[in-house]
């Protein structure tokens, strides 16, 4: 029987930590984006109210409000950018289409939709 690691608090701190590059196409450039924390995520619920789930508990994003979707998707955004750090209305000024694809990626980094659920929405 293997032994169960405990949960430090290095641990949970790290979770913040990890950075990720993604390629913007529209600009031809790299941003550094990281994972949300469970208080940031809140504020992003909180903006979108009532969040529909899937049959697994999961939040089902493709029958979320449009419009809070896209606010929700800019927060996140705004949050998450770490290169360059945007606030939340120099994310709204960026090309058609860019705050809510990062927004997307820091979701999917945060643990909170797949990969497999964004492209189904594409």
């Amino acid at each position: 029987m293997s032994e169960k690691k405990r949960l430090t608090k290095e641990d949970i701190l790290l979770g913040k930590s990890k950075q990720e590059e993604i390629h913007i196409e529209e600009y031809g450039a790299s941003v550094v984006i990281r994972p949300l924390t469970d208080g940031e995520l809140t504020k992003i619920f909180s903006l979108i109210g009532v969040v529909p789930l899937k049959e697994d508990g999961t939040p089902d994003m493709a029958k979320m409000d449009v419009m809070k979707n896209f606010e929700a998707l800019r927060l996140a955004a705004s949050l998450g950018l770490v290169e360059p750090k945007l606030s939340s209305e120099e994310v709204a000024e960026m090309k058609f289409g860019v705050p809510e694809l990062i927004g997307t990626k820091i979701l999917e980094l945060s643990g909170v939709t797949s990969e497999e659920e964004a492209k189904k929405k594409a």
